[in-house]
């Protein structure tokens, strides 16, 4: 784990996250979804052509024979006028597009569309949008760490791009096993709680999503 401060990047299929963190509970949060996290739209992708579940790891793997140059799937535009959306995402442009309206961002109109295709153009778009909001956290905040968690941060293509962040951005990420192991998450903050004395009942209250996690447009 880097020094404090750091970026981290939270991709998951409830939450898509740029944040700062200031320690491990001190978490400002810069960007987050919109609309859609960028899990579900791998999933819901995924579930409509039939491809498998989970959505993310198959169209990580199906990508991997196709043409990311089929498509040219369109990018959402949030960054306009006052700029209040430099950081955030949108994925339910894209997930639409992919779904039903997939003929018109098409590349090679006189080719076969194969699965393998659909899945890469869209793995490569959704990559894209993520990858300009954190370069835009990173240039604006000058960290210069970017912490990776969540289910897709597992992806391979995400991974690949956030490498290739010129220095003196580095980019962490975890054991691929752990990325979507809920149960490590819960401990790992867990364990830090306890370092720290703080203890809790057993009639606490959990919830799935935490509320300023996700912004409105415009």
């Amino acid at each position: 784990m880097p020094a404090y401060p750091f970026l981290g990047l939270l991709v998951s299929g409830g939450h898509t996250i740029i944040c700062r963190a200031d320690s491990f509970n001190d978490i400002t949060v810069m960007g987050t979804t919109i609309d859609d996290a960028a899990g579900e739209a791998f999933d819901k992708v995924a579930k409509h052509y039939g491809f498998g579940y989970p959505g993310g790891a198959v169209i990580d793997r199906m990508a991997k024979n196709g043409d990311s140059g089929a498509f040219r799937f369109p990018m959402p535009s949030l960054h306009k006028g006052d700029g209040r959306h430099r950081y955030d995402v949108s994925y339910s442009g894209l997930k639409n597009a992919v779904i039903n309206q997939s003929d018109q961002f098409r590349i090679k109109k006189d080719s076969e569309i194969k699965p393998e295709d659909i899945a890469a153009s869209f793995q490569k778009t959704a990559v894209e949008i993520l990858l300009r909001a954190v370069i835009n956290a990173a240039e604006d905040s000058g960290l210069s760490a970017i912490v990776t968690g969540g289910g897709v941060a597992a992806n391979s293509h995400l991974r690949s791009r956030l490498a290739e962040i010129q220095s003196p951005v580095r980019c962490i990420f975890p054991p691929i096993e752990f990325c979507g192991d809920n149960g490590a998450m819960v401990a790992g903050i867990g364990y830090r709680y306890l370092e720290r004395g703080d203890r809790s009942t057993l009639c606490e209250t959990a919830s799935a999503r935490v509320e300023g996690f996700k912004k409105k447009y415009p």
